[in-house]
């Protein structure tokens, strides 16, 4: 019975252990998921990336599903990650150019291994940006897709205020998301009305939501 007891005082206590560290560990935790999610970096980084072109596939392709893509030469993918959308993008169209930009240096290996015959081939051109500062010429993009990004951009403002400037004139930018993502990560614009508002200030003259269970994507004219 005594031994019984003192086994079930060291389960306890373990148990206890366990819990403790685990609430102890626990933002720490998500703080760093989350900033991988938004840079991905080294090992977690790569696998991260990695999972993204798998995870993504389906909000990708209804994302392309639900543009109108007439009169486009070249489009633009920001925040690439693993290069799933890029990648749809170019077998879609062959007379399309697709660029795309990702401050993530492991989203740029992933994504490049992952187009590698298109980027051969002069169809896809990818490079290491930020958002909010582009060195593209202005009015250059006939589309723009933003898939399960903008809730990451350090600077929303900037960051539309930059695709605003690289759009042509009857330019077409897509914004898609996981609705839970945007509710978890942004403080700001979370709501159709509020990032409707920001974006007209912007110059934007259209902004059309539609959504599917969790998704949700906003289709916005120049």
């Amino acid at each position: 019975m005594t031994k019984i007891t003192k086994r079930k005082k060291i389960t306890l206590i373990i148990l206890g252990g366990i819990i403790g560290l685990s609430f102890i560990l626990y933002k720490p935790l998500i703080n760093y998921l989350s900033e991988q999610a938004a840079n991905p970096r080294g090992i977690i980084g790569e696998i991260t990336t990695k999972i993204w072109s798998s995870y993504f596939e389906d909000l990708s392709k209804w994302t392309i599903s639900n543009t109108e893509l007439s009169n486009v030469t070249q489009v633009l993918d920001i925040g690439y990650g693993g290069g799933s959308n890029v990648k749809n993008l170019a077998e879609l169209n062959k007379n399309w150019t697709i660029y795309g930009v990702d401050i993530s240096e492991e989203s740029y290996k992933t994504a490049t291994n992952l187009n590698k015959k298109a980027i051969n081939n002069g169809k896809v051109e990818l490079s290491v940006q930020d958002v909010a500062s582009m060195n593209y010429q202005a009015g250059i993009f006939d589309v723009v897709y933003a898939i399960q990004t903008h809730m990451y951009w350090d600077n929303p403002k900037k960051g539309f205020e930059e695709i605003y400037r690289v759009m042509s004139q009857k330019g077409v930018l897509i914004v898609s998301s996981e609705k839970d993502k945007i509710d978890y990560h942004m403080d700001e614009y979370k709501t159709t009305a509020t990032l409707t508002v920001l974006l007209k200030e912007i110059g934007f003259r259209e902004v059309v939501e539609k959504e599917k269970g969790n998704w949700v994507l906003y289709t916005i004219r120049k």
